[in-house]
């Protein structure tokens, strides 16, 4: 008797403890993903694990919410067409659909999040810094104005990585600070924001940049706004506000 209570009071124990590790974890996720909370709030957005049975026409998935029953389906011919399903869709895929608004059987739009996944990479190259001999100039005035050595400069690229992982986390790679010897040469190359958080709402992305202040807690320092325009297993086009930017996979 005595042996079954105490089996019986270390099962409780063990799920209080299971339980409490389980809140943890959550608080955890609800800290590190705050930013992006704090912007997606009133999104729509429908996110769910694709089955079998997508193609061009229509797309079946189980939400993450599901709680049993048959998988839902949206017809996304439309979106199809207009070039608004991105991703090469496949069987447990997380998918991010956005419903139309005018008929909710159909998806307006489609982005397979798995493929978003991983790293992506940009080149970039230096433009030429402002003197002031050359105020008035064009940029071809300018350029014919350099000797060969520098010219050259101007064709070197830089390579800047974006690293998309799971539970919205962001981050980016490459030169960026520029030294006391690059601040010297004649050619610079643009910023690159250190993301931390992506989110996506109302059919576009949130890459936000944040950073962590003395209490501990996210704050959001800028929030780019981009379109997809193109998603491959190996290629990447995002329509930010200066225009589109092209990327790829990395090379192993």
């Amino acid at each position: 008797m005595k042996m079954k209570k105490a089996l019986f009071f270390a099962t409780l124990f063990a799920l209080a403890m299971l339980s409490s590790c389980s809140q943890t974890k959550e608080n955890n996720i609800k800290v590190e993903l705050s930013a992006a909370d704090s912007l997606v709030n009133d999104d729509a957005t429908i996110y769910g694990l694709a089955c079998d049975g997508c193609n061009d026409t229509i797309v079946v998935f189980l939400t993450l919410d599901y709680d049993g029953g048959d998988p839902d389906t949206l017809n996304v011919l439309d979106a199809t067409r207009q070039h608004l399903v991105f991703g090469n869709i496949r069987i447990g895929d997380k998918l991010a659909i956005v419903r139309d608004e005018q008929d909710s059987t159909k998806a307006r739009m489609l982005v397979d999040l798995d493929n978003l996944m991983g790293e992506w990479c940009q080149q970039v190259l230096p433009t030429l810094r402002e003197r002031a001999d050359m105020e008035g100039l064009t940029h071809h005035q300018k350029v014919e104005q350099l000797p060969d050595s520098i010219r050259e400069l101007l064709h070197i690229p830089h390579e800047y990585t974006y690293v998309f992982k799971s539970d919205n986390v962001l981050f980016t790679k490459g030169a960026n600070r520029q030294t006391t010897s690059d601040e010297m040469l004649p050619v610079e190359y643009p910023p690159l924001k250190r993301y931390r958080e992506w989110a996506f709402n109302k059919g576009q992305f949130l890459l936000i940049e944040s950073k962590t202040d003395s209490l501990g807690n996210n704050v959001i320092v800028s929030t780019d706004t981009v379109d997809v325009m193109l998603l491959t297993p190996d290629s990447l086009v995002m329509r930010f506000n200066d225009g589109p930017r092209s990327f790829y996979r990395p090379t192993i």
